[in-house]
């Protein structure tokens, strides 16, 4: 491949990641209870404690769910990069940001072939950890693995 087509990619709140963090608490509450059921008789205080460590999990697993980053990722064939002579560049837009903000590096981190993890530098060193899902836009889903392959 010689270069990837421009693609712009909805960017949103993933599934998979909200299934994760369902299926770690459902398993962490587990664990707790039958902790709770052997050992908890003899120390109260300290199922006590164990229920505050979870339910403090489920507050910062629906917190990081919340905060996930929602916008649009586009790759542009045509623009320069400065820091690289070969051309094409990737830019972040979400509602704070409606020009785009150009990105130094987009690295996949995981990829599940429909979800992939990416890692997006921004310039001013902003790192932004974000799912991108084949559902949100079957039709785009091939270009834009073109462009993170072609990229890297």
């Amino acid at each position: 491949m010689y270069s990837a087509p421009s693609v712009t990619f909805p960017v949103g709140r993933c599934r998979l990641y909200a299934w994760a963090l369902v299926a770690l608490g459902v398993v962490g509450l587990t664990v707790l209870a039958f902790w709770m059921l052997g050992n908890a008789q003899h120390r109260p205080w300290l199922a006590g404690v164990g229920v505050a460590i979870w339910l403090g999990w489920v507050v910062f697993a629906v917190w990081s769910w919340r905060r996930s980053p929602v916008g649009h990722l586009r790759w542009d064939a045509t623009s320069l990069t400065p820091d690289l002579a070969r051309p094409g560049a990737w830019l972040w837009r979400s509602a704070l940001s409606t020009e785009g903000t150009p990105l130094r590096r987009v690295d996949r981190i995981i990829d599940l072939q429909s979800h992939v993890l990416l890692c997006l530098l921004s310039a001013d060193a902003l790192t932004r950890w974000v799912w991108v899902e084949r559902v949100r836009d079957p039709v785009r889903w091939h270009d834009l693995r073109c462009a993170l392959v072609a990229h890297t």
